[in-house]
């Protein structure tokens, strides 16, 4: 009787080794989903889509930080709850007239959300205009004209303020 009990055979339900060789692909097979899904929902779009073209202008971009540093331009942007914007530039340094003036906010890490605010000069020294930022997080703040360009960041919801400046430095 020792002998038939040996020569049966266990039913492939109760074998740890044929678990095993299942779970491996299954694994493999979930952990593709994940992948996907998280590609999906988490889209951050391309960060720059022609990487060459941004190389070559980037001389142009240094040109304008110094020029906004030759002619001392400095300002303060103030973010209020209802979206309203304010840029108050540094005394005796108003903007110069006939210029189109807009603020690009960047977010840090989420390309999507960039926004771009075409201003409107209230007086000499002040630019308003509205926004509504779709995220929190930091935001990169660009005040620029064909001409010059200030930079700065903001943490935002923490902080409703920021300074701008050129982001030059004389050698």
């Amino acid at each position: 009787m020792a002998t038939t009990m040996q020569n049966e055979q266990k039913n492939w339900k109760q074998e740890p080794m044929v678990w095993l060789l299942i779970a491996i692909p299954f694994s493999a097979v979930v952990m593709g989903v994940v992948m996907i899904t998280l590609a999906i929902h988490s889209y951050s779009g391309l960060v720059v889509d022609d990487y060459y073209k941004k190389g070559k202008q980037i001389n142009r971009v240094l040109a304008r930080d110094r020029f906004a540093y030759e002619l001392g331009l400095t300002a303060a942007v103030r973010l209020s709850d209802d979206g309203l914007v304010e840029v108050r530039f540094a005394p005796g340094t108003g903007v110069v007239p006939g210029k189109e003036i807009e603020l690009s906010l960047v977010h840090a890490t989420k390309p999507g959300l960039d926004q771009t605010l075409k201003l409107e000069r209230s007086d000499t020294s002040l630019l308003t205009g509205k926004i509504r930022l779709k995220g929190e997080g930091r935001w990169n703040l660009y005040l620029q004209t064909p001409d010059w360009r200030l930079t700065g960041s903001l943490q935002y919801p923490q902080f409703s303020r920021a300074e701008l400046l050129p982001n030059y430095a004389p050698e």
